[in-house]
C-alpha cells in the first residue's frame, strides 16, 4: 500500500522548476518515427531555449509537434517533480539570444556542424510533484 501523494501544480509553479532546471527530454515526429532525445535547456521570461546543430533532427521540431518534460528526482528523500512544456518552436532571433547572454544552454555532447538555437515559447504546462510519503 502507498502512502505517498502526487500534487498538481499550477502554471507559477511550473515556470518557477523550468527557471531551475537545465536538462530535459523531448519527443517529436521525425518524418514518420517518434523520437526522444536529451537535450540541456535554459529558461528565462516565457521563452526555453535549446542548443542543437543545423545537421540534428531536433532542428526540425520547428513547426512541428513536439513535447518536452523536464523533471528532477532525490531517492534519497523519494520526491520528485516533472513539467510537461507544449508549444511552438522556432529559430531564435538575436534579440533572444542576446537576452539570454551568458545563459545560453550548452550540449553536453557537444555538436556537429553550425550551432542552432531553438526557442519554445510554451503554451500549455503541466506540472505535478510526487512524494513517497505525505508532506
Amino acid at each position: 500500500m502507498s502512502t505517498g501523494s502526487i500534487q498538481e501544480l499550477d502554471q507559477d509553479e511550473c515556470r518557477e522548476l523550468l527557471q531551475v532546471g537545465r536538462f530535459a527530454r523531448i519527443a517529436f515526429d521525425a518524418d514518420g518515427q517518434l523520437e526522444l532525445l536529451p537535450v540541456n535547456y535554459a529558461y528565462d521570461d516565457g521563452i526555453l531555449l535549446i542548443r542543437t546543430s543545423e545537421t540534428s533532427g531536433l532542428a526540425s521540431i520547428v513547426e512541428r509537434r513536439f513535447v518536452l518534460e523536464a523533471d528532477h528526482h532525490d531517492d534519497t528523500y523519494q520526491t520528485g517533480w516533472s513539467v510537461v512544456v507544449r508549444g511552438t518552436a522556432a529559430r531564435a532571433t538575436p534579440e533572444q539570444l542576446e537576452a539570454f547572454g551568458t545563459r545560453l544552454p550548452n550540449s553536453w555532447a557537444g555538436s556537429r556542424g553550425e550551432p542552432v538555437h531553438i526557442a519554445i515559447t510554451p503554451e500549455q504546462l503541466q506540472g505535478r510533484r510526487v512524494r513517497a510519503f505525505p508532506g
